[in-house]
């Protein structure tokens, strides 16, 4: 599996853009073959920084809340063992359900799909957080910034996903739901 050159990830990313702007023609800008399926995993390596800053940045919150708590290697390797959890099970769980959803022959580009969205959503909501920590934004201003950027996320993430299932939206809906489920549930288990 090859990295993606810089080109190839700029071209992946303008398809996304036209994705999520409900371009079907996007979808031709992705990789779609069977190596394209692998390499769109780099977008979560690609990804690495942002989540560190989550990471980080959760770690601390919550020392803010505890100051006498203990917070180290083992805070962080837990935070990413639940986002890798979440990743995995959405993923397998969407993989069981493909044929009873009827979305085997759409499974492949769904992935890639949202694999490639998922390295401009994770800088954005990096971006969005670190405003709201260094704007020190009040508790409900920063309760508000992120429900606005929940929402952004959920809407485009439903149009993206709709292009990749070829216009089946009661389908890009339910694998919304699902994925959110499973990730909720990972950091609650670990949490």
């Amino acid at each position: 599996m090859s990295v993606p050159a810089p080109a190839q990830v700029r071209g992946y990313l303008t398809g996304i853009v036209e994705m999520a702007r409900g371009e079907a023609q996007g979808l031709n800008k992705l990789d779609l073959s069977t190596g394209g399926f692998w390499r769109s995993f780099w977008a979560l390596l690609y990804s690495l920084p942002a989540y560190l800053f989550f990471w980080f940045a959760d770690r601390r919150s919550y020392l803010i809340d505890n100051p006498d708590a203990e917070a180290g290697a083992a805070y962080l390797a837990r935070a990413a063992l639940s986002d890798l959890i979440g990743i995995a099970a959405s993923l397998g769980a969407i993989a069981l359900l493909a044929k009873p959803l009827n979305m085997t022959d759409r499974f492949a580009q769904w992935v890639i799909s949202a694999n490639w969205l998922s390295l401009p959503v994770s800088y954005l909501s990096a971006l969005v957080v670190m405003l709201t920590i260094n704007l020190a934004l009040p508790d409900g201003m920063t309760f508000l910034t992120m429900m606005i950027l929940l929402v952004a996320v959920l809407v485009i993430s439903y149009r993206v996903y709709k292009v990749a299932l070829k216009g089946d939206g009661m389908l890009a809906f339910g694998i919304i739901v699902i994925t959110h489920i499973i990730a909720v549930m990972s950091v609650l288990a670990l949490g």
